[in-house]
């Protein structure tokens, strides 16, 4: 069995933190912030190897604004005295256009009237959009299918929730036949292993319980829960309004109840949870645009049927034309594939259950009341 190699976040800022890009840094923040709200502000000032004042600062700018807080400050001036006139600037324009493969050192070099610096030429290059354009886009989702062949199946999990009533095909079948509104999914990144559960509400309650579900069946398999990440937007249904780890919820089961980790994707990068974001275009194209029901009950039991279909046959042309169950195997051959055979939840059902049951204990209803008259 192969296992990730990690790298110990208590030499992070000793390695340098200034030389990473801001979202590195927020990651690394959040780390701080959360040892701090687990252990206390000198164990985590320990820990990181950064004084009390930086966790301090930290834990307050999660608290007042959340993971933005963690981010860096612009610190560009307001005003620009000394910017370069717009005649120049157009005049640097001009140039480039008439060389479009010309750099600022190319420009300043062929072109001695230019009496700007190279910075000053690449500001104006850029603020024109006169730049070249970086590497395609299939380009650079091939490279990140890369760095995720290198993860461990089960190890990085991305989770989101779909809304249902805005499939027109489907729309008629669910308002006639009382069919789920939304939909809870949890993908893995590496085998594409995908899990999903139905409801008609849309809450963190729900979302906790199907986490919980989806780490519980992993443990039972031998799944280490300390190597296992489950990825969010940062939305309530994921418990983001909660600035403390210690509030139960979402968060709070993932981490303390099972010692697995949490993270939020970076404020504004809505593309960070695109595995699980391309199940969802793929399941409304594949099921809810072509699959009719004839009651709930059916409806659960075709969802069985695509699920499976999904995880066990369905090849995935972006992960070389493997199955999920067979990339599994690739990187677990000793667990049993049974692992794979997750069940479609009701949420709804699952959730009235739990709240039936009290300390152990089954709450009777209470009898109705009879007033001896119809109502």
């Amino acid at each position: 069995m192969r296992s990730e190699v990690k790298v110990d976040v208590r030499t992070t800022y000793t390695m340098g933190i200034f030389n990473r890009n801001n979202k590195e840094k927020a990651g690394i923040r959040l780390k701080i912030v959360r040892h701090a709200q687990i252990h206390g502000i000198k164990p985590a000032e320990r820990h990181f190897g950064c004084s009390k004042n930086t966790v301090r600062k930290w834990l307050r700018n999660f608290e007042e604004h959340g993971t933005r807080g963690l981010e860096d400050k612009s610190r560009a001036p307001i005003s620009c005295p000394h910017k370069t006139p717009k005649a120049i600037e157009e005049q640097v324009i001009a140039k480039r256009k008439e060389a479009p493969c010309h750099g600022p050192k190319s420009l300043k070099h062929y072109n001695p009237s230019l009496k700007l610096s190279e910075g000053a030429i690449y500001r104006i290059l850029k603020e024109n959009d006169l730049l070249r354009k970086h590497r395609k886009k299939y380009q650079r989702k091939n490279d990140l299918r890369e760095v995720k062949a290198q993860y461990m199946s089960f190890s990085h999990n991305q989770e989101d929730v779909k809304h249902l009533y805005d499939i027109p095909y489907y729309w008629a079948q669910m308002t006639a036949l009382g069919l789920p509104k939304y939909e809870y999914t949890i993908r893995d990144v590496k085998s594409g292993f995908t899990a999903v559960a139905f409801a008609n509400e849309y809450n963190e309650q729900y979302s906790e319980i199907l986490t919980e579900l989806f780490l519980k069946h992993l443990r039972s398999f031998g799944i280490d829960l300390k190597g296992v990440i489950i990825q969010t937007d940062n939305g309530s249904e994921f418990g983001a309004k909660k600035r403390d780890i210690m509030t139960p919820g979402f968060v709070n089961t993932i981490v303390m109840k099972y010692g697995a980790e949490h993270r939020y994707i970076p404020p504004g990068c809505c593309n960070a949870n695109a595995d699980v974001e391309s199940f969802h275009s793929t399941i409304e194209k594949e099921f809810f645009d072509l699959e009719s029901f004839g009651s709930r009950e059916h409806f659960f039991h075709k969802a069985t049927v695509y699920q499976s279909f999904y995880n066990f046959v369905r090849p995935n042309f972006s992960k070389k034309g493997k199955t999920p169950l067979q990339i599994f195997i690739e990187d677990y051959p000793a667990i049993s594939t049974e692992i794979m055979n997750f069940p479609v939840y009701d949420l709804d059902t699952v959730f009235r259950q739990k709240m039936e049951l009290v300390e152990g204990h089954y709450v009777h209803k209470l009898p109705e009341l009879n007033t001896g008259t119809e109502l």
